[in-house]
């Protein structure tokens, strides 16, 4: 079953960006849960595949993502493509029910227009990512809000400003998917 949470999300000042990677030390998860149903496939299937092979076929599956931006080691803004303990392979995409024109301060491929999917080289990494950026982002943080969905080595990020049941169709996509 894909772990998922929610997590705040937006600009992050130096501040904060200090204390993530303080918080990030720690390991902890504010809190993880997992969905609901039954698994489709075991989380290694997704093994092989790319960020951008998963966003095309969650693409596939969501009528309302649209593959963006494919990040290489250059254009990450994070600057973990490729590097230790980051992911070997990042995508986004966008979700037409995100007013895109509202997004001011955001850089083509953020999460804010509606998502990203970061691949690991295995599952323990995509958690990690997953907890570390619940620990950044949660707790009544002024930041937004995100949903975290981890199935094997792929973590799915979706922007929190989605509906539930909205969000749970990405989730239920990345289930769906078979290498």
């Amino acid at each position: 079953m894909p772990k998922y949470t929610i997590a705040r999300r937006g600009l992050v000042s130096a501040a904060v960006a200090i204390l993530a990677v303080l918080i990030g030390a720690c390991g902890g998860a504010p809190g993880t849960a997992s969905g609901g149903g039954e698994q489709q496939q075991a989380p290694g299937e997704l093994e092989g595949l790319t960020a951008e092979q998963v966003v095309a076929q969650v693409a596939q599956r969501v009528p309302e993502a649209e593959p963006s931006v494919v990040f290489t080691a250059a254009t990450d803004p994070n600057d973990l493509l490729g590097r230790p303990n980051g992911y070997v392979s990042k995508a986004s995409f966008t979700d037409t029910r995100i007013d895109q024109e509202t997004l001011t301060g955001f850089e083509e491929g953020d999460v804010d227009f509606g998502g990203s999917v970061e691949v690991f080289e295995d599952e323990d990494a995509a958690t990690k990512r997953m907890e570390y950026i619940q620990a950044v982002l949660g707790s009544d943080t002024p930041f937004g809000t995100e949903y975290d969905y981890v199935r094997g080595p792929v973590l799915l990020r979706v922007i929190g400003t989605l509906t539930p049941d909205q969000a749970a169709a990405y989730e239920t996509a990345l289930g769906a998917i078979a290498s």
